[in-house]
């Protein structure tokens, strides 16, 4: 029995390069067939599966809402496949690694600290991929991961880097020195919290401060991290962020964190596949997450 059970790889090709470009003509151009050829392969395939891929119109095409589930995994494909074609086509001296984390901790932590892990290891390619979901870790693929969480976690090996803390930070330009002075502020929300739980929110700040009598519902709201820091900077209130995430704008005085109560994060971890572990590019790397976080 095969492994996959898949359509033709010609029918997947026809029916991906006719979603992409909206088109069989422009579709059929690319692949060098007929756009009669192009049409035939997705009926072929809509056939197959039960469903309408694509809605046709004299002038384009366009994806229906199952077509729009098999393009994204079919666009995945091919470009996985086109990587380790050029892989093979074009081997590097230098190590390549392709490492995941999540868009907050890629553009507020790592990417400022990249020229310096560039002159510490020269040597090494890093690739980055931006993920709010955990991404399967495989030698070839992604390679290496910063997971976020209590641990263990499963199938790979996690060194923790860093344990997290969230706090209450603004721009030093509202002037807040007494909890209430939170009073006259305007309060910044990050709504659909899934790490940690429970969530690091205003309720529970307030509880642990012993902070009664404040308005926790009104303010500014986002659904992600990133947004809220950059609201804090630009002096629009306050915002309970992790102090990983926040700690180049701490640093260099663009925020601060008036109030000495805390909130407990979750676990940073550097995780890779037990294959790569004892690479002697992964331990550099790791070995630099080690330090870097450790200096904060």
């Amino acid at each position: 029995m095969p492994a996959f059970d898949l359509p033709p790889l010609g029918a997947l090709r026809a029916f991906e390069a006719a979603a992409r470009l909206a088109s069989f003509k422009r579709a059929a151009a690319e692949l060098l067939v007929t756009p009669t050829a192009i049409s035939h392969q997705v009926r072929q395939l809509e056939a197959r599966l039960g469903v309408r891929l694509l809605d046709r119109s004299p002038r384009r095409v366009a994806l229906t809402a199952e077509g729009q589930i098999l393009y994204e995994a079919a666009a995945s494909g091919f470009a996985e496949i086109d990587r380790a074609v050029a892989r093979l086509r074009h081997p590097r001296a230098n190590p390549v690694l392709t490492l995941s984390a999540t868009p907050a901790f890629l553009s507020q932590w790592l990417v400022p600290r990249l020229p310096d892990l560039q002159a510490r290891l020269p040597e090494l390619e890093l690739r980055l991929q931006a993920s709010n979901q955990i991404v399967e870790l495989r030698p070839g693929g992604v390679d290496l991961a910063i997971r976020y969480g209590k641990g263990p976690f499963a199938g790979v090996d996690a060194t923790p880097l860093r344990q997290d803390v969230f706090a209450p930070v603004c721009s030093p330009n509202l002037k807040l020195t007494r909890v209430e002075d939170l009073e006259r502020a305007r309060l910044i929300h990050i709504d659909g919290w899934v790490t940690p739980r429970p969530a690091p929110d205003w309720r529970r700040w307030c509880e642990q401060a012993g902070v009664t009598g404040l308005d926790i519902e009104g303010g500014l709201r986002f659904t992600d991290s990133q947004h809220a820091v950059q609201a804090a900077v630009a002096g629009q209130g306050v915002a309970i962020v992790s102090l990983v995430i926040a700690a180049d704008a701490l640093a260099s005085g663009l925020l601060a964190a008036p109030f000495a109560e805390t909130l407990p994060g979750e676990t940073y971890a550097f995780a890779c596949p037990p294959a790569l572990s004892d690479r002697p590019h992964v331990a550099a790397l790791r070995d630099w997450f080690v330090q870097a976080l450790a200096a904060l």
